[in-house]
């Protein structure tokens, strides 16, 4: 997979989040792949990826990426995020974000996500 797919792939990915649709998003992942947010547990398989998507979808009341940047090294992405979403009182939220995503055969087999969600708890 060249820049300008892997670029798409992320714009792709971002999109499926901000609109809810954690099947979207799960399906650049590989069956075996693995998936941690911040200090979780490492999740392991598709199954596993989608059901976590949907519920930190459902748990915001909106969510919108924006991408900083994205940079290569081999097979590695390296993205740049904000993530806007409201506090629970309502509050504007623009949190910061960086994934580090790891493909083979131009799927996703692992998937990091280094960013602090605290804010959008209350």
């Amino acid at each position: 997979m060249t820049t300008q797919p892997r670029q798409e792939m992320v714009h792709a990915m971002c999109a499926a989040v901000d609109k809810g649709d954690a099947e979207s998003f799960g399906s650049w992942f590989a069956d075996d792949a693995t998936y941690r947010f911040g200090n979780q547990e490492i999740l392991t398989g598709k199954p596993a990826i989608v059901a976590a998507t949907a519920g930190a979808a459902d748990a915001l009341p909106w969510v919108r990426h924006t991408i900083d940047q994205i940079a290569e090294l081999g097979d590695q992405l390296f993205c740049r995020f904000t993530i806007e979403t409201e506090s629970p009182d309502g509050a504007a939220l623009s949190l910061p974000c960086v994934t580090v995503i790891w493909l083979a055969d131009e799927q996703v087999v692992h998937y990091r996500v280094h960013m602090d969600l605290t804010p959008a708890f209350g």
